[in-house]
Order: C-alpha cells, then sequence, then structure tokens
C-alpha cells in the first residue's frame, strides 16, 4: 500500500491539473488550501524518501541473501567434484595396494617349494588381478564422470558468477541510492517546515490532524460531481456549498479530509 501514495499523488495533481484546463477557471480559490498543497506536496515527497529508505536494508538483503545462494551452489557443485576426485584417489590407492600385494605373493611363489603353496599363491595372485581389474574399470567410468561433471562446473560457474556480478552491481546502486537519499531526506524537512510558514493556524492544525488519521495521502482534495476525490464518496450538498467559501476550512463528512472547490 506504502508503495502506491507516491503514484497516488502524481495521478491526483494530474487529476487537479485537469480540472483547471477542463473548467478555465482556478480550482484553489481560497490562499489558504492553495498553500496546504504545497504543504501537502512536500509532505509526500518526503514521505516518499522515508519510505524509499526504509525499503533499502530488506532490498539490501535479499539482493545478499542471493548473492549467498549463487556462491552456494558454487561451492557445492565443487565439494561434489572435490568428493569424486577423493574417491577416485582412493580407487587408485586400492590398486596400488592390490598390486604390491601381488608382487609380494609373486616374490613368495620363488620361495617356497610344495605345490599346494604355490598354488594357493596363484590363486590369490589371479583373485588380485580380477579384483584390480574391476577397481579399474571403476576408476575410468569415474574418471570420464570428473571430467563430464568439471565440464558442466565450469560451464554453471560462468553463468553463476555473472549472476553474482550483476547483483554486487544492484547492492552497490542500492548503496548509492540511500546516499542520495539521506543527503535528500534533510533537505526535505526543511521544504516541508519552510512550506508551513504563514499557512493559517487553523488551517494548518487542522491539516496536521487529518495527516495524522488518515493512512495515507492525500490530505486536502478537491469536490468533483460532488464526490471526494480523497475517499471518492459522495459529499453532502452542505459540505459541496461550504467548500466554495474562502476563509474556513470544510471537510469531508466521509473521510474527513480537508475538502475544497
Amino acid at each position: 500500500m506504502q508503495s502506491c501514495i507516491f503514484e497516488l499523488s502524481i495521478s491526483f495533481c494530474f487529476r487537479v491539473d485537469l480540472l483547471a484546463e477542463v473548467s478555465g477557471t482556478s480550482i484553489m480559490p481560497d490562499p489558504q488550501i492553495e498553500k496546504l498543497l504545497i504543504v501537502q506536496s512536500r509532505d509526500i515527497h518526503l514521505l516518499k524518501i522515508e519510505q524509499d529508505l526504509q525499503r533499502i536494508p530488506n532490498e539490501l538483503l535479499s539482493l545478499k541473501v542471493k548473492i549467498s545462494a549463487e556462491e552456494a551452489n558454487i561451492e557445492n557443485a565443487k565439494k561434489s567434484l572435490i568428493e569424486k576426485e577423493l574417491n577416485r584417489a582412493v580407487l587408485d590407492a586400492k590398486v596400488k595396494d592390490q598390486e604390491t600385494s601381488i608382487n609380494r605373493f609373486r616374490t613368495q611363489q620363488l620361495e617356497v617349494k610344495k605345490n599346494d603353496e604355490y598354488r594357493a599363491l596363484t590363486q590369490q595372485i589371479e583373485q588380485l588381478e580380477i579384483d584390480i581389474s574391476s577397481l579399474e574399470e571403476t576408476e575410468i567410468q569415474l574418471m570420464i564422470d570428473i571430467d563430464l561433471e568439471r565440464e558442466k562446473f565450469e560451464d554453471e560457474k560462468v553463468v553463476i558468477e555473472s549472476r553474482i556480478v550483476d547483483l554486487k552491481r544492484l547492492v552497490d546502486v542500492l548503496l548509492e541510492r540511500e546516499i542520495a537519499l539521506q543527503d535528500s531526506l534533510d533537505t526535505a524537512k526543511q521544504q516541508g517546515v519552510e512550506a508551513r510558514f504563514g499557512v493559517d493556524e487553523v488551517f494548518l492544525n487542522h491539516y496536521e490532524r487529518i495527516r495524522k488519521m488518515t493512512k495515507r495521502p492525500p490530505y486536502v482534495v478537491p469536490i468533483v460531481n460532488q464526490k471526494c476525490e480523497g475517499c471518492h464518496l459522495r459529499v453532502s450538498n452542505e459540505v459541496a456549498r461550504g467548500a466554495r467559501e474562502v476563509g474556513e476550512p470544510h471537510f469531508c463528512d466521509q473521510c474527513a479530509r480537508l475538502v475544497y472547490v
């Protein structure tokens, strides 16, 4: 709802200008109403700055969460690749252990004198060779998987890192915008104070009361076709007639906004 305030104020001002064009007459007959419209414009501008500043921390947090998620994607893919590399190293170590055992058994064959001991060693060697063959097949398939995954990882890493760069650029833009908004905040506050100079106290007090009790601007609105341009409800004949009078504030009998004709 808050994000629509600025757009609503622009729409309101456009309708006010349009009414002036169509009627060819002044739509701000009361000087106090004219002054309050300037005050209102300053207040809407200040409110927009404050709302933008309030949104920035959440927007920054959202971007940083996205950056962390993208970086985590890279790390998770890297961990998967490292895990496969470790598994390949384990398989390679097992093959070497088996080969060492084969060499030891062959040395023992040269030393044994009984045929049954020689055959037992031969059987162990043959079994180890079968195991080595199976391990090597597994290792080859794993190496193929590693190569494919590494290629995929490098391609995805380029894309992810590009997204991270874009997200960090948005963070920089938000930080720069935050600085600019902070710089303009004091100026906007001062403009609001200055706009209140010269406004009749009765009109100003009513305006401040309405501003506090109304959820969103505008607070000072014209009556068009006997409808309040704030709540868009029909006002009474008494209010419509009274709004033409100069020197006294008049209020919508539906939403209590200041009204004028």
